[in-house]
């Protein structure tokens, strides 16, 4: 009798083990099945969620630990920031932020963005951002120096507007403007905020007569003083 009871103590513990173990294996699975929602802060279209999912499906054997996935879809180039959360049924939803390009620096043979962070970052495969192009001799500027002059530019419609392109050189940097054949140097980075300044007080006292289409070349790179080219 003794043994009987034994037995069947045995049996019953089993079958709850048995049963919490495919309940808990049942309940993991649940946990690797569904993406329930991927929200991206579109600034571009770097990010397409498709991507995503091919991350996560690739992932599969570390799907149940939600840190690593987040580090995986973090370690996408174009991805500024991934949070990814499992609600209670075992879904889990991503929310994405991508990282935004300010300028595309082209550097010899190779080309990629400075985004907002003002660190660089490559390009995508499938899609191109219209940003002010940056080239020239870039190794005597640091990403610093590039995004500071971009502020300086962007701050003013009329600059933003007026500037197509900047062309680094050491002591002479080169705004190239939308106009044909019209460039403005504004020498090097020193007192650049008095510099743009007087760009805009020539436009302003010169330009707006004569017209852009008078000059082939605006010299700012002495103080106080612009030196203008006629055709």
């Amino acid at each position: 009798m003794k043994l009987f009871l034994y037995i069947m103590r045995l049996v019953c513990v089993c079958t709850l083990f048995f049963f919490l173990l495919s309940f808990t294996i049942k309940s993991e699975e649940q946990l690797t099945k569904n993406i329930n929602q991927i929200n991206i802060d579109h600034q571009n279209k770097f990010i397409e969620k498709s991507k995503i999912f091919e991350i996560y499906d690739s992932n599969i054997n570390n799907q149940k630990n939600i840190n690593f996935l987040e580090n995986q879809i973090n370690n996408h180039p174009q991805i500024k920031d991934a949070q990814v959360y499992i609600q209670h049924n075992g879904d889990i939803d991503i929310n994405l932020s991508e990282r935004i390009p300010l300028v595309r620096v082209f550097d010899k043979n190779t080309s990629y963005y400075l985004d907002t962070d003002c660190k660089p970052m490559q390009l995508s495969s499938h899609y191109t951002s219209s940003n002010l192009i940056v080239n020239g001799d870039i190794v005597f500027f640091n990403e610093n120096e590039i995004c500071n002059l971009y502020h300086h530019i962007k701050s003013n419609p009329f600059l933003e507007s007026l500037v197509a392109q900047i062309y680094l050189q050491k002591q002479n940097i080169i705004l190239i403007t939308r106009f044909k054949d019209l460039e403005i140097n504004i020498g090097n980075l020193d007192n650049l905020e008095i510099k743009l300044d007087g760009l805009l007080a020539f436009y302003e006292k010169i330009i707006k007569f004569k017209g852009w289409n008078y000059y082939t070349s605006v010299n700012l790179k002495y103080d106080d003083q612009i030196i203008c080219t006629k055709k």
